[in-house]
């Protein structure tokens, strides 16, 4: 599915369109260059889900968590990484438990021990046209 992006409202109703249908355990990846959108996507996408804390890029800490009623969201914020094997060290085990809703983005960063999506989100953008392509698995 394909969805042209032109505004912040049009990207806040897809992500309370997706935040209905994306389940838990579900990993979902978001591709895309640096500014294409990603993270305000993930930030509109838990705030849609029920967050209620500000929503801080995990570039950093490389992953953030929020917790909503019985349910755990990880936003996850792979840029920084330069290797794979160091997710281990954060106790990746931990988060792909089956029952998290993952957010990860630069998820080609983790290739090998990421474990595959359910959903793929791919950012594009040329000037200000925004494009938002949906896989779902």
């Amino acid at each position: 599915m394909q969805k042209q992006i032109d505004t912040l409202k049009q990207l806040e109703t897809v992500a309370q369109e997706l935040s209905q249908i994306i389940k838990s355990g579900e990993v979902v990846f978001l591709l895309g260059d640096l500014g294409a959108g990603k993270t305000t996507f993930s930030q509109l996408f838990l705030k849609a889900c029920g967050v209620i804390d500000a929503v801080k890029s995990p570039t950093y800490t490389l992953f953030e968590t929020y917790q909503v009623k019985r349910q755990t969201y990880v936003h996850m914020d792979l840029y920084r990484l330069t290797d794979p094997e160091e997710l281990y060290f954060m106790g990746i085990e931990d988060l792909f438990n089956g029952r998290n809703v993952l957010l990860v983005e630069w998820p080609q960063k983790g290739t090998g021990v990421l474990p595959e999506p359910d959903w793929i989100l791919t950012f594009t953008y040329k000037q200000l046209n925004r494009n938002l392509t949906i896989i779902s698995k």
